[in-house]
């Protein structure tokens, strides 16, 4: 019966959350749609070519995540290409949806095909695609507060045969040579051949690396000793490598 409530209100809560993105993107084609039709189209059309924007938004809400500052360099030049390949793609939305509103209109024979001049304004696209991306980062953070998504169990395979941990039941992973063992509560290891790097990747930032041999849950750190970290009883040894980042983290 639990296993019963704990689905349905899991099942809720993703509800929760979908009506809640919908509604945000609906509000803010609307909102679009009025900003456009002060151009002088009407309601209707301008609500078609914000429909036309909205996948641009998307577009670049995804692809914004993906920029990283690996050099600062590096981070530049992938936010410049990153705007050009928005605003091109913006570009086209609004020239092919503009050609169907008048193909709609039959006036493509008569009426010369002339897009509103706010909307070949690079700065103006950039800013209404950039406010919607802002407010759907925003959106997404108190969603995330207010309706906490569950994490999905660790499935993996040991000697053979197919294991499923909750993440908040490892407690390290240790790395022996060419297999990895993964220890869990209540005395539980686990053998299995996916590399250390590959678990670090898997668990995400609620674990630590704390040596080249280990990986640590950071809830259940006791604190460090010297050069080990405790867990209960245990106490796993600090690389110098990642001396600073586990102070900073367990202190």
């Amino acid at each position: 019966m639990a296993f019963v409530w704990e689905k349905c209100f899991t099942f809720a809560c993703d509800m929760k959350r979908t009506v809640l993105i919908i509604s945000y993107w609906s509000v803010a084609l609307i909102l679009l749609a009025i900003v456009l039709s002060s151009a002088g189209y009407t309601f209707a059309d301008a609500l078609f070519l914000a429909s036309s924007l909205l996948p641009v938004a998307v577009l670049f809400r995804f692809l914004s995540a993906q920029v990283r500052f690996t050099s600062r360099w590096h981070g530049i030049r992938d936010i410049c290409f990153l705007i050009l390949f928005i605003l091109t793609t913006a570009f086209l939305a609004i020239h092919l949806a503009h050609t169907i509103i008048l193909a709609l209109h039959r006036q493509w024979i008569e009426t010369d095909m002339v897009v509103s001049p706010i909307l070949l304004n690079p700065v103006f696209l950039l800013g209404m695609l950039l406010l919607i991306t802002v407010g759907d980062y925003f959106v997404g953070i108190m969603i995330e507060q207010r309706l906490p998504q569950a994490e999905e169990p660790i499935t993996f395979t040991s000697d053979r045969q197919p294991v499923t941990l909750q993440r908040q039941d490892i407690l390290y992973v240790e790395s022996c040579d060419t297999e990895t063992w993964v220890h869990a509560t209540e005395g539980r290891s686990y053998r299995n051949k996916r590399p250390i790097s590959a678990w670090a990747n898997l668990l995400g930032k609620d674990f630590l690396r704390i040596h080249r041999s280990y990986l640590v849950s950071i809830s259940a750190c006791q604190g460090c000793e010297g050069e080990n970290v405790v867990l209960g009883d245990l106490h796993l040894p600090i690389s110098r490598k990642y001396k600073t980042e586990v102070q900073e983290v367990l202190s």
